[in-house]
């Protein structure tokens, strides 16, 4: 095995790429849609059971 010299040790052979941070607002602003319908579902429910005993 040849041990190449000319290379620090420290420094990487390839570069990784950058990667941007992605936002996140639309995955945020889905699941907070889906709990408020689910909400909304669940009271609606609640208030039949409520009004036909």
């Amino acid at each position: 095995m040849r041990d190449d010299q000319s290379v620090p040790k420290t420094q990487e052979t390839r570069s990784e790429p950058e990667h941007k941070e992605q936002s996140l607002k639309g995955a945020f602003v889905s699941v907070m849609l889906l709990g408020a319908f689910l909400a909304i579902t669940w009271i609606g429910v609640f208030i039949l059971f409520v009004a036909r005993d």
